[in-house]
């Protein structure tokens, strides 16, 4: 055998991909230290050392903690090295659906982005005064959440709650939260009674409670501004629709297409008012519109928020 080659901390760190700091922090916590230093107190590192370097980088690439990582080396043997990678094969297949999950997530948000900028550019080009519109809406799932005070604070803390109760479970929505107006609310006068809301899935949601927004040509208006100026585009609303004879269901649901996320100005966020039309359908009558509730199976129900 030849004699032993060490290399300073920095020839080391530039063959192994990393720094000397890094060298360093690793020696003054135990975790990999140097095979030789001298009493100057340079370190000098041997060439076999660099696959116990990259099976650190392998561990920490995927998580592991550097004490863990040393509490293993300190006792390693074939059989510790076989169960750890039955450990670290697991995490990576989770890893990998929580990507996968993470993908679909993006492409839905990017579908809705553009789809709702097709919407607000062809209402606003159509009639910038009275951006309004008759759109055919998707079946989607929507879970609910109510809050007993229109406070903002309180409606805030619910809207968490809501998140939580839904990413508990793995569901995601890639749309913003909405908000439902009730007819018999805005009669009043009270047109920022925000106490209902909701997430959107395009798919049923697993182990939640969730009701059903039916497919359907619904009227759509698109109000610019802050939230808090809203009334004006509901009465615009109810005007066309009085003016084209149309009958309208309940159930206002308001949807930021432009909001924070895409515009640095509140008077640039646009929310989509939409309405069902419920057709007459002639001798027969009104053709009503109701909206069922759903529950997941008794095995795997959660509590209603």
């Amino acid at each position: 055998m030849g004699k032993q080659e060490y290399l300073s901390a920095g020839r080391f760190a530039a063959l192994v991909g990393t720094t000397k700091e890094t060298l360093f922090h690793y020696d003054e916590i135990g975790l990999f230290v140097p095979k030789r230093r001298e009493a100057n107190g340079y370190r000098y590192y041997a060439m076999d050392q660099m696959e116990t370097f990259d099976v650190i980088g392998m561990l920490r690439e995927l998580g592991m903690p550097l004490a863990e990582i040393r509490n293993y080396l300190e006792q390693r043997s074939p059989e510790k090295f076989g169960v750890l990678l039955e450990q670290e094969e697991k995490v990576v297949r989770e890893k990998i659906q929580r990507l996968r999950e993470m993908q679909r997530w993006i492409g839905e948000k990017k579908r809705f982005l553009a789809q709702a900028s097709a919407e607000c550019r062809e209402a606003f080009e159509k009639d910038p005064f009275c951006p309004v519109g008759i759109h055919t809406l998707p079946l989607q799932y929507l879970v609910t959440n109510h809050s007993e005070s229109a406070d903002n604070l309180a409606v805030n803390q619910k809207i968490g709650e809501l998140y939580a109760y839904c990413g508990q479970y793995g569901n995601r929505s890639s749309y913003n939260v909405g908000f439902i107006q009730k007819r018999e609310t805005l009669e009043t006068g009270n047109f920022l009674d925000y106490r209902d809301f909701y997430l959107i899935f395009d798919r049923v949601p697993a182990k939640v409670r969730y009701t059903v927004r039916l497919e359907g040509e619904y009227l759509c208006y698109y109000y610019k501004g802050p939230w808090q100026g809203i009334e004006a585009a509901y009465r615009k609303l109810f005007r066309y629709a009085t003016e084209q004879r149309l009958l309208l269901d309940d159930r206002f649901y308001e949807e930021y297409m432009v909001d924070a996320l895409t515009s640095q100005e509140m008077e640039q966020y646009i929310t989509r008012i939409a309405v069902k039309i419920l057709r007459l359908t002639g001798r027969r009558g009104k053709k009503m519109i109701f909206t069922h509730f759903f529950h997941c199976p008794l095995d795997h129900a959660a509590t209603a928020l």
